[in-house]
């Protein structure tokens, strides 16, 4: 089963909004969810069609296609509409590169969540093979990066403002509330996958990065961390997939 969905992830045959489903699905367990920046709603419809409670928010919602699922006006870079412990679920899925405040955002899917709820975050995966190097050459995620747009009204979708890592959304995880329980991705990027060559020389740096550390706690935390890192759904995934749960012992200041 592992081995294929490894083939799986090298061909690419699955979408990156089944891999949301697959993995919600997956928890054995059905319960109200928010679609966080739900846009057009396609997986909103899919989790609804599997038995989820679903209700959608956006900022600007573009052709919400059900009038099963409700759809909210959201900005998520301030309190969310919903009382506290609201939620079994939040889906994030490409969203949180444009909040100008995702720490805001995390910490309000940790209001919003009840005991346990799970936060299921997807993002650009900006510490692949390919992305390193793209980002020692131009100082962008990818070869066809850009400067960010300083004069528009409106930014489109090239301009992930606030697009991070691994490394940074775990801080932002693991500092406001949630325990991370999976890293994975939908599928190998082919670039990334050509850069296969650098592995041992990122894995020797990553390696001695970690040991560096020298507080026990965070020692052993670098432990997890070096596993994500160096496994393929990171050193080849196109898209990042984080989900974590709200564990309030990991709670700290910022």
């Amino acid at each position: 089963m592992e081995r294929d969905n490894f083939v799986r992830k090298i061909v690419g045959s699955q979408h990156r909004y089944d891999k949301n489903v697959e993995i919600l699905t997956g928890l054995h367990s059905k319960g109200r969810l928010l679609d966080a920046a739900a846009r057009h709603g396609r997986i909103s419809k899919k989790l609804k069609e599997r038995g989820f409670e679903v209700i959608a928010a956006d900022i600007n919602p573009i052709d919400f296609p059900s009038e099963e699922i409700p759809i909210l006006i959201a900005d998520f870079n301030q309190w969310l509409p919903f009382k506290e412990a609201t939620f079994d679920f939040v889906l994030c899925s490409n969203g949180i590169e444009y909040f100008e405040d995702p720490y805001c955002f995390v910490r309000e899917c940790y209001r919003v969540l009840k005991a346990e709820g799970k936060l299921l975050i997807e993002t650009p995966n900006a510490l692949n093979l390919q992305s390193r190097v793209a980002s020692l050459a131009t100082g962008f995620y990818r070869f066809n990066g850009r400067p960010y747009d300083e004069v528009s009204d409106h930014l489109d979708g090239e301009h992930l403002m606030n697009l991070q890592n691994y490394y940074q959304l775990r801080f932002n995880l693991h500092r406001n509330g949630f325990r991370i329980v999976q890293v994975t991705t939908h599928e190998f990027s082919n670039r990334a996958m050509a850069f296969s060559f650098i592995y041992p020389f990122v894995y020797l740096a990553t390696f001695w990065a970690s040991k560096r550390e020298k507080r026990p706690l965070q020692r052993e935390r670098n432990r997890e961390i070096f596993k994500h890192v160096m496994s393929a759904d990171v050193a080849f995934g196109k898209q990042l997939f984080m989900l974590a749960e709200k564990n309030p012992a990991y709670l700290k200041g910022i």
